[in-house]
């Protein structure tokens, strides 16, 4: 399963992205989205922004993201840790 992650355009420079997103910064393509501008939400995969988003999916998303991270957490019913 392949997913994208979005995340906001901090810089840009020559069609490459400084990107952030929950603390982690790093740099995306722009290749895609060549409208995309600082400011803006992008969905990013394998280091390319490959759609713009607004502000409202992006916090959809990542919401989703930290409620599968923390089922992911928790051991499944019935399930005391024990051998």
């Amino acid at each position: 399963m392949c997913l994208a992650l979005p995340m906001r355009i901090i810089s840009i420079d020559e069609g490459i992205a400084t990107i952030s997103a929950e603390g982690l910064e790093q740099r995306a393509s722009l290749v895609l989205v060549p409208d995309a501008r600082p400011g803006d939400c992008v969905l990013v995969h394998a280091g390319f922004a490959i759609s713009i988003i607004d502000e409202e999916g992006a916090a959809e998303t990542l919401a989703l993201f930290a409620e599968i991270a923390a089922c992911a957490d928790e051991p499944p019913d019935g399930d005391t840790g024990g051998a």
